[in-house]
């Protein structure tokens, strides 16, 4: 890993201690909310769907998110919070460690269930699936995953919006830090941005990929997408297909 830059955050939210860990709603600070990716995974690499499979991060996961920590080592984090699975899990366990936190665990920041995708490569979906695969390339939203317990992006956005609110609830004028999926925070960004849904796949999320939201009177804001700085660089991540 090359050297990392800090994040930078709105001085506004810098005003903030970390030994505050629940914030009173200061008038006129922002609460801001950082969506991390988690780190990759061989399946990553290999192109194959993960969905609600608890594949382990690989070694370059666990790198992406040493670089993580120390990128992110002079932000006062309120809180830490992370999906229920290992590759989330591992890494919001780290940036904890870190701060002096215990990452919180919220079921509402969890991957999109894939149901029949679930394990299988991209070319395998392709393969059996082309039709529907074909669909959720262009009509995302208007398709459910196939098999057992597969959800729509609907359904993903409003467990993923309603976990973001609670999150921005409980710390009202913190910085809180969340390690989601690319689902989830996708979603989520494009709600905040009040894009059309045929635009979902206009977002690209890099693991560990730093996404900063700000709130202040109940109104989101988006202040970055996709930091990938502690990795070396905006053009350093690699491109993944079975999402």
């Amino acid at each position: 890993m090359k050297e990392t830059c800090p994040v930078e955050l709105p001085p506004a939210a810098l005003a903030g201690s970390n030994s505050q860990k629940k914030c009173p709603e200061p008038t006129g600070r922002e609460t801001v909310v950082l969506l991390v990716r988690h780190g990759a995974t061989e399946w990553n690499r290999l192109s194959r769907y993960q969905g609600r499979l608890d594949a382990p991060l690989s070694d370059e996961g666990l790198a992406q998110f040493r670089a993580l920590v120390a990128a992110m080592s002079s932000v006062p984090l309120a809180a830490v919070y992370t999906a229920p699975l290992a590759r989330s899990a591992a890494g919001a366990g780290m940036l904890a460690d870190a701060h002096g936190l215990e990452p919180l665990v919220l079921p509402g920041l969890t991957e999109i269930c894939h149901g029949a995708w679930e394990g299988l490569l991209l070319s395998e979906v392709a393969g059996r699936y082309a039709g529907l695969l074909r669909r959720w390339r262009t009509a995302p939203y208007e398709v459910r995953m196939p098999g057992p317990g597969g959800e729509t992006l609907a359904e993903v956005e409003e467990r993923a919006w309603a976990a973001l609110e609670q999150m921005a609830g409980a710390h009202p004028g913190g910085i809180i830090l969340a390690v989601s999926h690319d689902t989830p925070i996708r979603t989520i960004i494009r709600r905040v941005l009040n894009l059309d849904q045929e635009h979902f796949w206009q977002i690209k999320l890099d693991n560990t990929g730093i996404n900063v939201l700000g709130r202040r009177e109940g109104r989101w804001r988006v202040i970055m997408l996709n930091g990938t700085c502690h990795l070396g660089g905006f053009l350093r991540a690699g491109e993944q297909l079975a999402l």
